[in-house]
């Protein structure tokens, strides 16, 4: 069974109630209130990268080149204490080997995992029926998007945020507070986006006409091969890596349109989630959190880019019950997304 110090869970645990808490009418963790332009203004820094032409040929890296590669990097494998035997084994086999070294079962994790150059789809539970939290943001504000390209939404016009559905008081009345009577398209993106807020995703789905209209559009990106096609809205939101993977196809091949979603999530959670032991690459990501759920679907740019949903259960000890993010359940899915990232590197990198 794998060991965890107790310390390292207690301190990333701390970071991610400060992330928490950075969110506008409270203060980041060094007491300062979050500008509500902090992000927003920069967007045209960060253009949404092009993407590479899908290849006629699956692309075959030799048993030589995969060696090399678990060589080149063993030590950093070693030191993360997450060596397994990447070369040799499918990506499936590995997120297992890894649920047997935490004592999780295989029912535990569903992911979709697509190669963006090769087109190549691996998949492991991806009709399992997962919580998918906050993850709905993304295609929702897609949904907005669309809106704004037919016409039916403007950027340039504030919508209505004074009579909402809202689950915390205080983060309502926060941006009552700080907002007034309205937001902004670019202003719900941000805080929905970036600090995965709910008062501006609601304020999203009162303009889509309620959550019940806002669900049944989420067909337009895809549709899973389980009884769920996207979101099950009233069996609590549940939804499978098999339609999130289609959502981040169409993302992929319209990063034009979607130009400020990417944004958006692409400056998310810094040094958190997917980014936590990929500081170097850049990545989009949404994650989602909900009980004993924790997700994180996202776009990442290694040298051949792919795209991943990675949806969990119960790590950590997680349960229905549970009403705060399982520091030790955090702690596995960011260990996940490095040993699936390695998986691509040694597998699927040139």
């Amino acid at each position: 069974m794998k060991k965890y110090d107790i310390n390292v869970i207690l301190t990333i645990f701390s970071l991610l109630a400060l992330t928490t808490l950075a969110v506008i009418g409270l203060k980041d963790g060094m007491g300062n209130t979050v500008p509500k332009s902090e992000v927003r203004d920069t967007k045209e820094e960060s253009p949404a990268k092009e993407e590479p032409a899908l290849s006629d040929t699956v692309f075959l890296k030799s048993p030589e080149a995969k060696q090399a590669a678990m060589e080149a990097e063993q030590d950093q494998m070693v030191a993360y204490d997450l060596y397994f035997d990447y070369a040799n084994m499918t990506l499936p086999q590995v997120v297992q080997a890894y649920l047997d070294e935490i004592g999780m079962p295989y029912t535990s994790v569903a992911f979709s995992y697509k190669n963006t150059v090769t087109g190549e789809v691996i998949s492991m539970n991806e009709t399992q029926l997962m919580t998918a939290g906050s993850t709905y943001k993304l295609p929702l504000n897609m949904l907005i998007v669309d809106g704004v390209e037919t016409g039916e939404f403007s950027m340039d016009q504030a919508y209505d945020i004074a009579d909402l559905e809202f689950e915390n008081e205080s983060e309502y009345l926060a941006y009552r507070s700080q907002f007034g009577d309205d937001m902004t398209i670019s202003e719900m993106q941000e805080y929905s986006l970036v600090y995965s807020e709910n008062t501006p995703a609601y304020g999203m789905v009162k303009m889509l006409g309620g959550f019940e209209q806002t669900y049944s559009m989420f067909e337009r990106y895809g549709k899973s091969r389980s009884d769920v096609a996207t979101i099950d809205f009233k069996s609590g939101n549940k939804t499978t890596s098999d339609y999130y993977i289609q959502v981040l196809d169409y993302l992929w091949h319209h990063q034009e349109k979607y130009k400020d979603v990417l944004y958006f999530i692409g400056e998310s959670f810094p040094g958190q989630y997917f980014k936590t032991y990929l500081p170097y690459l850049t990545i989009y990501q949404k994650p989602g959190y909900y009980a004993e759920a924790l997700n994180v679907d996202a776009i990442v740019y290694e040298e051949t880019p792919y795209l991943i949903a990675l949806y969990t259960a119960g790590l950590g000890g997680a349960d229905a019950q549970t009403t705060e993010i399982n520091g030790l359940g955090y702690v596995q899915l960011t260990e996940l997304t490095y040993v699936i990232n390695q998986w691509h590197r040694v597998n699927q990198n040139p």
